[in-house]
C-alpha cells in the first residue's frame, strides 16, 4: 500500500480522557487515557479504513491541506496532528 497522509484533530475531555478523530476518514476516531494512545489507535484505524478502500477499488478519500481542517471555535482546544499511513 502507498503512504498516504492525513490530519487527526484530538482534544482533552472533561474527564482528563483523549478523543481523536481523522475528519477525512469518516470512522476514523479513538480514545484513550494519553494522546499516544489515541496517536496509535488512529493510525490502525486509518490503515484498516484505507486497506478497506484499496480492496474495493475505491479511490481513498482526499486529504484536504491544514487550513481547512474543522476549527476549534467554541471547543476547548483542538490540536492537529499530520498522520502518515503506510
Amino acid at each position: 500500500m502507498l503512504d498516504a497522509c492525513y490530519y487527526s484533530l484530538i482534544e482533552r475531555a472533561e474527564d482528563g480522557r483523549f478523543l481523536g478523530w481523522i475528519p477525512d476518514l469518516p470512522g476514523a476516531t479513538a480514545s484513550g487515557r494519553t494522546e499516544d494512545e489515541v496517536v496509535q489507535q488512529l493510525s490502525q484505524s486509518a490503515r484498516q479504513q484505507l486497506h478497506e478502500f484499496l480492496m474495493s477499488g475505491r479511490p481513498a478519500p482526499a486529504a484536504r491541506p491544514v487550513d481547512a481542517l474543522p476549527s476549534s471555535e467554541g471547543r476547548r482546544e483542538v490540536r492537529r496532528l499530520l498522520l502518515i499511513i503506510g
